[in-house]
């Protein structure tokens, strides 16, 4: 079975009862066609970027689950006829996506606990000196410049100034 993520907008004119009521609904929907809810992350009331129903806010929360394309249309379905509903979203997780996934939440649980030791992460060093640059002979302030050349400190002719003539402007 193919695993999706929905995110849904609810009116922010709803109880926390009723928010509830919803999300639990929408997982006894997905049970129901065979599929199993794996997570179910509540964000609860949030200002909206852009009025959405001349409402500025609305409760998020997002699912995921696994089930097959047919209850997934027919849970979207159901969300198109509840008017408490302001907007859905659901996407269906690929396999990359649930590797790139799987990574991040193991270097957050690497990072916490290396955080918890006190220790610091590989790329945090940034006070060191990367070593793959070469920084010239600091004694008499020459530092590699590699591609662009010396630079020009006026004392030289460029060969883009001097002796050019006037110009006849006719």
């Amino acid at each position: 079975m193919p695993q999706y993520e929905t995110m849904v907008l609810l009116s922010p004119n709803l109880t926390d009862e009723a928010v509830e009521e919803s999300v639990q609904n929408f997982s006894n929907q997905v049970t129901a066609g065979g599929g199993e809810v794996l997570k179910v992350d509540r964000w609860g009331k949030k200002r909206l970027a852009y009025p959405v129903q001349r409402q500025r806010h609305g409760f998020y929360y997002i699912v995921t689950y696994k089930s097959e394309p047919a209850v997934v249309q027919e849970i979207e379905r159901g969300m198109r006829l509840n008017e408490d509903t302001y907007r859905y979203m659901t996407i269906r997780m690929d396999a990359a996506l649930l590797r790139k996934l799987e990574r991040n939440e193991q270097n957050a649980k690497r990072q916490a606990a290396m955080a918890q030791e006190g220790r610091r992460g590989d790329d945090d060093r940034g006070d060191r000196d990367r070593g793959d640059r070469d920084r010239g002979d600091r004694d008499r302030g020459e530092r590699d410049r590699g591609d662009r050349g010396d630079r020009d400190r006026g004392d030289r002719d460029r060969g883009d100034r001097g002796d050019r003539g006037r110009r006849d402007e006719d």
